[in-house]
């Protein structure tokens, strides 16, 4: 008989006849009555296949688990055997005595199994909860646009592109963690986001967090302040990518900088994926502590430059045959690509812009680039080139660089420069805020969206309200005034 030689199978045999009723039993548990499968299949499993008759043959104890088993389990048996063994066998019925006592090698031990299925069920389910808040999290909202093939690769961030594309593909196993440093507007966010899409298109299971640095110290305030530091750490327990921006504003944060160095220390540990950036390198940021700027520097950091010419006018390029866009002569292109040269979003703006123009008037002039460009605060020079407006009437030598301006407004007022940047509305931080938005746009000759950049996303209108609200303050408000004169005489008339 068919079945003569069960005692003689070897260990390969028996390993597969188990692993596929394993298959069949976990499939069945997910569509039928748990306590049933039990009751019924405990002491069952997979004794012969038979290839010539197209039948999976399922040993009971007795006949009376085989009527009910038949009555029961017949149908969904035959579906999953179909879908996961070989759609032209069928599932067959025979007594087996042996199985009576529950012990033979090919059983498995139904008990058991059903509770690791539930461990993994519980486990993945609250994975797949985790996940879907992250997804619907307004930090986490991702554009899908920004991926790696959309992004242009120049000189100036062939480094940062490669290191993030190699961190996509096997995340944690390589430049772990990725530091990644670079003035606003470069393409930073860009690569966080390409490598958040790779990972979610490859591995959609991995649990990926993406967080504003401003919002993380907002919720370790909280936790501290609710006492629950310990819960709000172990939320990170299953996330397999984390990703931080503008990690730089954990400056003068003790408590914050110490319970972030312990997440560090868990996921590095874990061996699970880091990727931070900042506007600039671990060295630099001074007022971190001296044992995070180390970790940070474990992987591998790399920075993003100012994009080349070459660069610029291929990623205006790029951006036209993104948005279907084939009727703005090369040479106009090139006029922003000379013009805009250390921001990548003014450069999308700027092209935005002319790209509203045309489908208004149809046809585009040099111009209405020129004027488009004045739009965004840069004006036409005597030789008819577009340079950025020049500062004022001082002498650029004599003036500090804006990282002296903003240090010096923060010592001035004695408050840490990061939180000029972060979202506090303490009145000295809002006035030294302002301030310097106000300095920027009359000395720097700063554009709305460079001032909004380095803020940390505030909105153009909200850039020009607060400069519009100081300049109202100089003229009401006599110490602020002085105050305003004073830095003045100290980093711009110096």
């Amino acid at each position: 008989m068919l079945f003569d030689f069960v005692e003689n199978y070897d260990e390969k045999k028996i390993e597969y006849l188990k692993n596929l009723w394993e298959k069949i039993v976990e499939k069945l548990l997910l569509e039928e009555d748990k306590k049933k499968v039990l009751s019924f299949l405990n002491k069952a499993g997979i004794i012969e296949i038979d290839e010539k008759n197209h039948k999976v043959y399922i040993w009971l104890s007795n006949e009376f688990f085989v009527t009910q088993v038949k009555k029961i389990f017949q149908k969904p048996l035959n579906k999953i055997i179909k879908q996961i063994y070989n759609p032209n066998f069928s599932v067959a019925f025979v007594v087996y005595d042996k199985f009576q006592g529950g012990r033979h090698p090919l059983q498995v031990n139904l008990t058991k199994f059903v509770k690791t299925v539930e461990k993994q069920e519980k486990k993945e389910k609250a994975r797949t909860k985790w996940n879907d808040v992250l997804d619907n999290f307004s930090v986490n909202k991702f554009d899908h646009n920004y991926r790696f093939d959309t992004f242009v690769v120049g000189r100036n961030n062939q480094l940062a592109y490669s290191a993030a594309h190699a961190v996509a593909e096997n995340p944690g196993k390589v430049h772990n963690p990725l530091f990644i440093y670079g003035w606003v507007g470069l393409g930073k966010t860009h690569l966080l986001q390409a490598i958040w899409n790779y990972i979610k298109e490859h591995d959609p299971n991995k649990v990926i967090l993406y967080m504003q640095t401003t919002n993380l110290i907002d919720d370790i305030v909280e936790a501290i302040r609710k006492n629950n530091v310990t819960k709000f750490v172990k939320l990170f327990k299953d996330v397999d990518v984390i990703m931080f921006d503008d990690i730089q504003f954990l400056a003068d944060k003790e408590r914050t900088q110490e319970i972030f160095h312990n997440i560090f220390n868990d996921f590095y540990s874990a061996k699970k994926q880091i990727v931070l950036t900042s506007d600039r390198p671990p060295k630099e940021l001074v007022t971190l502590e001296a044992r995070l700027r180390s970790r940070f520097s474990y992987g591998l950091v790399v920075d993003i430059k100012y994009p080349d010419f070459e660069t610029r006018l291929a990623i205006l390029q790029k951006k036209l045959i993104e948005k279907g866009e084939d009727m703005i002569d090369s040479h106009l292109l090139e006029i922003v690509a000379k013009t805009v040269t250390n921001n990548i979003r003014e450069l999308e703006g700027a092209l935005n812009l002319l790209i509203t123009r045309r489908q208004m008037f149809w046809e585009l002039t040099e111009a209405d680039v020129y004027e488009t460009l004045e739009t965004l605060w840069y004006k036409k020079s005597k030789t008819q080139e577009i340079a950025p407006q020049t500062a004022s009437r001082h002498n650029k030598k004599s003036m500090k660089t804006f990282n002296e301006v903003v240090e010096y407004v923060a010592n001035y007022y004695d408050i840490p420069v990061a939180d000029i940047r972060w979202k506090s509305r303490k009145k000295e931080i809002s006035i030294a805020r302002q301030m310097l938005m106000q300095i920027w746009k009359k000395y720097f000759n700063w554009t709305l969206e460079k001032i909004w950049d380095y803020f940390g996303g505030k909105n153009h209108a909200s850039v020009l309200y607060s400069i519009n609200t100081f300049e109202r303050l100089l003229k009401n408000d006599k110490k602020i005034y002085n105050d305003y004169m004073i830095i003045l005489e100290e980093t711009m008339l110096k």
